[in-house]
């Protein structure tokens, strides 16, 4: 059929619905016929004609729409009508759309397109062909389609993502200033291709130069970029590749790069250092907070201050006792330095916001005042910051109430079911209202765990921290509730097990020691603490049964097992060696508790060691049973005797420092020697514990004296209000029988 210039090619309107019979052969042969003759004016109105059609209101008339525009897809094709194609593209979007289930036609589109896509790269025109692609292959592309098209279209664009195309794009982008950014973009859409393509040797070395426009391309490809950074950090030994390469990772915020990240914490550039822990603090990722601890333990002093600030973001109360140690060591530093970092340090407690932090902070408070000569300024902004995180610990964060949102609340919003209630139980706490905020958060808690949501439940655990830690009972039995329901195991309550110890102390003391408890799991033969250890923690046994022994002549003399509620720390009331060995008869649960932990209550709760230690004293009979039982753990037999004795201190070289002590033997064997002598400050016993001394024993003869060297293993108050002291000590070798005979005459 032949159609002048002067009339319209198809006589059939928008409005009306296509006939089957005729239509389609008769517009593809119209079209053919328009191209062929290069009436072009034509050609493009029955086009428009077909694209008013897929428009249409009618659904009948979109569903024929697309069959005719497929088969004028392959007919423009065959006649290398490139730039009709591109005009179709936004009808052919539509077209995939209307047709998204229909798997045949959904694919003679996709074919089509990446004819036309494969030839416009071909010719150097990136743009047209990367608009194609996305329309198969974008983000939002195919989101109904089946999985078998899906996976097709993918293939596809991967068999077009062939190396020396991506090379050539590689060099576009980088070096040429019309094609780049179109280069650029193509080589984006190739996604996680293109992102292992980069991280090559060949393709680092090209753009060795330009690692700003390299890291432009991984943060434009997206997440798919992320494994192909991950080992991006292992081929680079650029610093500042390296440094922004890991700034990506952070701001891609997904756990399974959180390894990749931490690992180069050790990197001997420090700017590398700073970007890893800026990373990490953006990742929520299992072992965050292990990682940032040991951050504070190994990190170069100039970033010792920026670890504390990111440490305020994870609200656990077992970060107080690390943050409270390094306070202390700070305070050794009265420069502007220290002053900064312990001002930090404050900011940082009250940010997590745990009442284990308040003996600190009064400890900062009254060490302050008597400094007040010192570092004007700084020492005002350390004490506001002691004084402010006080303030918000007590009062549950009341005064911060206009900023009470989930965010500023540490409440991880993103697919977290209990949010919105977890927001509405802490501003009840900010309001005033303790208790209902306790009852609630105790409800939610339980809700999790019967649903067994145990992120949830043992993060909203440590939310009693903040809002009531008096709450003990609600705040044991939630982790009760939550071990039972995780491990299926019915225990015996915590609270029953340490009654005696609760009908002691007061429930704020009680409290006090709770909060710093670290909890451990002990697999059966597991040892706790060897014969000879400096150990100076406290272990409260909650489940299973703990074995105590000695060694002896090689062979292992079995003493007593221990059991829930009973206590055992042989160096943590007397700076002490542990005389015996520990380890667990079965799969035991045990609490520990730290002496430098303890020992920040000391003020708050001046009789609190006084009345643990009479309970251990009642409860802990290890030592009455070694000497009922007559077992002698000492190789040598000892001597009782009584002379003036001098000792110092020795260092790490054996020479003598400081002043020499005077002191009196109490006893003596081949082996070591006790002594009781003098000492005006308490504090300064566990400086001697585990110390080596140069000791002068006065004898018969010439020379004068016998001088020993050996190490202190224990001293022990005599009395416990007063000032004299008896000290254990070693010899580094066993005395001689002679010298032994010359020393007791």
């Amino acid at each position: 059929m032949k159609t002048s210039q002067d009339q319209s090619p198809n006589s059939t309107s928008a409005d009306q619905q296509p006939e089957s019979s005729g239509i389609d052969k008769m517009f593809s042969h119209t079209l053919s016929e328009l191209i062929v003759e290069k009436k072009d004016r034509q050609a493009d109105i029955l086009l428009d004609q077909l694209i008013s059609w897929l428009h249409g209101d009618k659904p009948e008339v979109r569903n024929e729409a697309v069959g005719y525009l497929t088969d004028t897809l392959e007919l423009l094709i065959a006649h290398r009508e490139w730039q009709r194609i591109e005009k179709l593209l936004p009808a052919v979007a539509q077209a995939i759309s209307i047709a998204s289930e229909d798997d045949d036609t959904v694919w003679q589109v996709i074919t089509a397109l990446s004819i036309f896509a494969a030839y416009q790269i071909e010719i150097g025109r990136y743009a047209p062909a990367r608009k194609a692609l996305l329309i198969f292959g974008g983000p939002k592309a195919l989101t109904v389609a089946s999985a078998e098209i899906r996976n097709q279209a993918e293939q596809l664009i991967s068999d077009l993502a062939t190396k020396p195309l991506m090379e050539l794009l590689l060099i576009e982008y980088l070096y040429d200033k019309n094609k780049g950014e179109d280069a650029g973009r193509l080589l984006v859409l190739f996604g996680k291709t293109a992102a292992d393509f980069l991280i090559a040797s060949q393709s680092l070395q090209q753009s060795r130069s330009k690692p700003d426009a390299l890291l432009k391309l991984f943060e434009n490809i997206g997440p798919v970029a992320e494994s192909s950074l991950g080992a991006l950090l292992y081929r680079t030994t650029d610093w500042y590749l390296l440094r922004n390469s890991i700034k990506l990772l952070g701001e891609l915020g997904s756990p399974s790069c959180f390894a990749d990240i931490t690992s180069l914490l050790d990197h001997d550039d420090l700017r590398v250092k700073g970007e890893v822990l800026r990373a990490a603090s953006k990742i929520e990722a299992k072992g965050k907070k292990d990682f940032f601890l040991k951050a504070l333990r190994s990190v170069p002093r100039q970033l010792k201050e920026p670890v504390v600030a990111l440490l305020g973001d994870i609200p656990d109360s077992s970060l107080v006792a690390p943050l409270a140690d390094l306070l202390d060591e700070a305070a050794y530093a009265r420069n502007k330095a220290g002053y900064q970092l312990r001002t930090t340090i404050c900011k940082t407690l009250g940010k997590i916001g745990s009442v284990k932090a308040i003996p600190t902070l009064k400890k900062v408070l009254a060490d302050t005042a008597d400094s007040e000569k010192e570092r004007g300024g700084a020492r005002e902004k350390l004490v506001q910051a002691a004084e402010q995180a006080i303030q918000y610990i007590n009062h549950g964060g009341k005064h911060k109430a206009h900023r009470a949102t989930a965010a500023a609340l540490n409440v991880p919003l993103k697919n977290n079911p209990v949010a919105a209630r977890e927001t509405s139980i802490v501003q009840i706490a900010m309001a005033g209202d303790q208790a209902r905020a306790t009852s609630q958060l105790f409800d939610l808690i339980v809700e999790c765990v019967h649903n067994r949501d145990f992120y949830n439940a043992e993060r909203l655990r440590e939310r009693f921290n903040e809002i009531n830690p008096n709450a003990l009972t609600e705040i044991i039995q939630s982790a009760e509730l939550i071990e039972q329901e995780k491990n299926g195991v019915q225990v015996r309550g915590y609270l029953e097990i340490w009654s005696n110890l609760l009908r002691e102390l007061t429930a704020e003391e009680f409290s006090a020691i709770y909060h710093e408890l670290e909890n451990r799991d002990l697999q059966a033969d597991e040892i706790l603490v060897h014969q000879g250890d400096k150990n100076d923690e406290l272990f409260f046994i909650n489940h299973g049964m703990i074995k105590t022994f000695y060694q002896k002549n090689g062979r292992k003399v079995y003493v007593k097992s221990l059991a829930g509620g009973d206590l055992a720390g042989e160096n943590f009331f007397d700076a002490s060696v542990w005389t015996i060995s520990m380890a667990a008869q079965t799969e035991s649960k045990i609490s520990i508790l730290k002496r430098s932990s303890f020992s920040r209550w000391q003020e708050a709760f001046p009789g609190l060691e006084a009345k643990l230690r009479a309970f251990y004293n009642r409860s802990n009979d290890v030592q009455d049973l070694l000497l009922r039982k007559g077992l002698n753990r000492r190789a040598f037999e000892r001597y009782q005797l009584a002379r003036k004795i001098e000792f110092q201190i020795i260092n790490n070289l054996g020479n003598s420092m400081g002043q020499r002590f005077k002191g009196r033997l109490s006893d003596i064997s081949r082996g070591g020697l006790a002594m009781k002598f003098h000492l005006s400050q308490k504090k300064h016993i566990r400086v001697l514990f585990g110390r080596k001394l140069h000791i002068s024993i006065p004898v018969a003869g010439k020379p004068p004296e016998l001088n020993v060297y050996g190490v202190v293993l224990s001293i022990n108050p005599i009395e416990e209000d007063g000032n004299e002291y008896k000290l254990h000590f070693v010899f580094d070798a066993p005395m001689e029988q002679e010298a032994l005979q010359q020393v007791l005459g």
